[in-house]
Parts: structure tokens; sequence; C-alpha cells
């Protein structure tokens, strides 16, 4: 802890530097998932890529004191060998942990759960005048529910006490075909009411064929079923792999090693699986391309939630201005209750006191599309627009890691800018850009560097030459530090794409 402790200490002094000159300043952490552009620069950032560290897994109490920047990957990887496991883990293993803290993350076990940041304890937070503060459910409890989802608009998250639930070594997935949208929906309503179930998500490849896959934890494989694994580079891509199942018609089942499970959609992410290839060449610089313009701006990547009565609505909308499959579907809690007596309600976890009635759902469907937008030559954006403009009268949210192409009055509309103000103020955080200003998309022109392979190239040079593309931090070429092995295996790869077509 004292390691810990003198790096706070300096992340303090340096966010007192800002504040005292009235700056605002950005967090770096050395990655991001974020789709909405970085705005990094070495003179508006506090980097905090050496809190990285699992600190202490308690078994007694069954929690893990973790540093932000620890990856998805490193959490389960420091708890696992306690059979042990934190109730949400993201499907990214690269995500970390402060970032599914404050940026809304959600997976297959948040219907039972609720959102990453519903399974922390306390955190411990440098605020935006420097102040070292704790904060919980019964104390700074109005910073502890305002920093989760605020994407880093009240301070810098140091520390987090995360809770963990047993795990076993296997699960036992359940494969259900249904060839409707109606027909999914009234399935994961089925499986949400399943006390064994733990892992409950969803695709649509069309709008009359999909699969529901539903996720038991096990201890060994029955002798009669496959084990199937997701994470080696000879693994079958997970999408794709489900609906070769799905299309056999009949329901069916295999066992997945549990770490396997957690990283299924990380290996050839449908997300990805069906686009990332035409953007080979800058799958690694992706977001900063996506910034400056080139072929990955073209695309979009929406991630929302509404209710089930809803969620038919939207498809369908999605089916007739997108038209782009798979959709993930995922159903998510956002009505849990908290060990102050409150339920934290919503993607911004809204506080209600537990004997009010709540009018909205506790569970609403996740729905997630990604690929390449349509009009992207004229009216950039207008798709996303459209989808947010469906979402507000259909009462669901966006989840804001993906970047809102709202209106600031339609934003304040959806969350409570007056709380929000309030509390910006209460912790010295006017300095900051506020929610609305962090999750905007930024339209950057679009020129030359649209170009495929122009845009490919910049994005592959980008990323041999630089250490930190999002900070924009050069550095020189350098043999032993692995640079060339890095520029033969783009190279390679780039031009095995060109000959062969795409192909794998």
């Amino acid at each position: 802890m004292e390691q810990h402790a003198e790096k706070v200490i300096e992340i303090s002094s340096k966010a007192r530097y800002f504040h005292d000159r009235c700056w605002g300043f950005q967090i770096y952490n050395g990655s991001t998932q974020c789709t909405r552009g970085p705005s990094k620069t070495r003179t508006n950032t506090i980097d905090i890529r050496s809190l990285s560290r699992v600190l202490h897994v308690d078994t007694d109490e069954r929690v893990a004191l973790v540093e932000p920047n620890v990856p998805m990957a490193k959490l389960v990887a420091a708890t696992l060998p306690y059979d042990l496991i934190p109730p949400v883990i993201t499907g990214l293993p690269s995500l970390t942990a402060g970032s599914a803290y404050t940026d809304t993350s959600g997976a297959s076990s948040s219907f039972r759960h609720g959102f990453f940041d519903r399974t922390v304890n306390w955190i411990e937070i440098v605020s935006a005048n420097g102040q070292v503060m704790r904060a919980s459910t019964t104390e700074n409890a109005d910073l502890f529910y305002g920093a989760a989802a605020s994407l880093g608009t009240l301070g810098i998250v140091t520390l987090l006490e995360i809770q963990l639930v047993p795990a076993k070594p296997y699960v036992r997935l359940e494969y259900r075909p249904v060839s409707s949208v109606s027909q999914a929906i009234s399935g994961i309503q089925r499986y949400t009411t399943d006390t064994d179930c733990q892992y409950l998500d969803g695709i649509m490849y069309s709008r009359d064929k999909g699969v529901l896959c539903a996720g038991y934890l096990s201890d060994r494989p029955a002798e009669s079923t496959s084990v199937q694994r997701f994470t080696r580079l000879t693994d079958p891509w997970f999408y794709i792999h489900a609906e070769e199942i799905s299309s056999r018609g009949n329901p069916a089942e295999e066992y997945i090693p549990l770490v396997d499970y957690l990283s299924r959609y990380d290996h050839g992410g449908f997300w990805a699986g069906k686009w990332a290839l035409d953007n080979l060449f800058h799958v690694s610089p992706m977001y900063h391309t996506m910034h400056k313009g080139g072929h990955f701006g073209k695309n979009t990547i929406q991630n929302v939630a509404v209710p089930y009565k809803n969620a038919h609505e939207l498809i369908d909308h999605l089916d007739d201005s997108f038209g782009r499959y798979p959709i993930w579907l995922c159903p998510v809690r956002q009505a849990t209750s908290s060990p102050d007596g409150l339920k934290v309600h919503g993607l911004m976890a809204q506080l209600h006191p537990t004997e009010s009635t709540l009018k909205d759902p506790k569970i609403l469907l996740s729905i997630g599309t990604w690929g390449p937008r349509p009009g992207t030559e004229k009216g950039f954006g207008e798709f996303d627009r459209s989808v947010e403009r469906k979402v507000l009268t259909l009462g669901g949210q966006k989840w804001p890691y993906a970047g809102t192409y709202y209106t600031e009055e339609e934003f304040w509309s959806l969350y409570d800018q007056k709380h929000s103000e309030q509390l910006r103020r209460k912790y010295n955080a006017t300095y900051l850009p506020t929610l609305y200003e962090e999750s905007r998309v930024r339209i950057a022109e679009q020129g030359w560097m649209e170009m495929w392979l122009l845009s490919g190239l910049y994005g592959l040079i980008h990323s041999a030459v630089r250490t930190e593309y999002l900070l924009g931090q050069k550095k020189r070429l350098n043999v032993i530090s692995g640079d060339m092995a890095a520029w033969f295996i783009f190279l390679v790869a780039g031009l095995y794409y060109v000959v062969t077509g795409g192909g794998i």
C-alpha cells in the first residue's frame, strides 16, 4: 500500500496543479474502449497507467482491492485461484476496472447483479482539486453514486474494493435457437426467472433467426458433452460458432472453461468480426483514426437499453434503417438494492428510496449493434441520431461509453442536470468537462484520409512509430524493443489480406 499511496500523492499533486490554474484535465490509462475519439494531450492529461495492480484478495470477506488500471483479464487471473470471481466481468478482457466503474459496463451476468459499478463496495478518488477521498454507500455517498458512469467528470478513481462471488471452472452453456425477435425476448424473460442461470445473452443473426445463450456454473463437464474453448488462435469465433449450432434447429449445450466463456467475444467479437477485416491495417489504433478521420470513422457503435415491451420496435427500426446483423441482446438489471437501504436505478446510478414505487421495469434489454453506418457521405451521424431519438421515445437510455449525438437539451432531458451541477460544485469539479461535454461525439472533417488504403497505412505507421498514440507521444524506432517485429507482423498481415481479399 505504501507504493500505492506514493502514486496517489503524485496524482493528487497534479490535479491540484490544474485546479489552481482553473484548468480542466483528462485521465489517461494507456488504452481505451471509448468510441468518442480521444481529446488527450500531454498538457491536459493526468497519467494513471502505473495504478495497475491487484493489491489484495480477501477470501473471508470475498472482496478484491484493485487499482483502476487493472484489466478484466488480470482481475480474473488474480481471483480465480481462490475460486472467486467478480460478479460482473465485461466481455473485453482489456477493459479496466476503473473504466468499467466510470463508463457504464455490463455483461451477461448483469441481469443478476446489475452493472459493474453495483458490485463495487467503495472507491478511493482524487477530487478535481487534489483532495484524496473515500466514497461508499455510507461515506460521501453522493460522490460514490455520482462517480459511477460519470466518465471521469468528478475526479480520478484510484482504488476500488470489488465484491467477489464463488466461481467454478466451467460454464455449461445452453444454446436455444429462436425464430423471431418476440421469441427471443420471451425466452430471455423466462431464463431470468431461473435462479440457477448465472449468465444470459442472445444474438440475432436476422429478424427471424437467432440464438439465446444461457450459462450455468459447473464443476466438471458431463462425459457425453464436449468442451469448447474460445481464447486460442485456433478456436472458433464465438458468434459464428453459436450460429452454426443454432442452425441445427434444436437446443444444444456444451461446456466452456470459465475464462474462455468470459473472453468469448474478445476473440472475433461479432461487433468487430464482420468488418474489422475491412479495417485490418488500423484495428490497433482504431480509436485514433476514428477521431482523425479515416475508414474506421465510418462505423457506428450503439449500445442502448429499453424496456422489454419496446425492444421489438427498436429492433424493427434498426432492421429498417441499418439492416446489419448480428444484433446483441443482453438483459440488464437496472434496479438494485444497496446496503444503505436505497435502490440504485438506471444507467447513471440514480437513487430512489426503497419504499418508493419505481415506474420503470427492474430489468431492461440492452441492444447492441455495430458496423458501417449508412449515409456516411452525407449527413454524418444521422443514423446515430435517429437511434437516439427512437430510444428516447421508447423510454430507454443509451450507454454513455458509445458517445452521444444528442443535443445538449435532449441529453439533459434524460439525465439530472441539476444534481450533476450540484455534485460538480460540491466536489470542485467545475473546471472539468460536464457529463454531456465528455460523452458527446465531436465530428471530425472527412477528407482524403477516408480512402481505404491511405487511412489503413496511416494507422499502421502511427501505431508503429508512436508509443502512446492517444497522447501523441513520439518515440524512436528500436529493434530491441520489438518495433521491427511489430512492423513485420503488420506488413505480413496486411499483404496477406490484400492478396487473399480478406480470406482467413
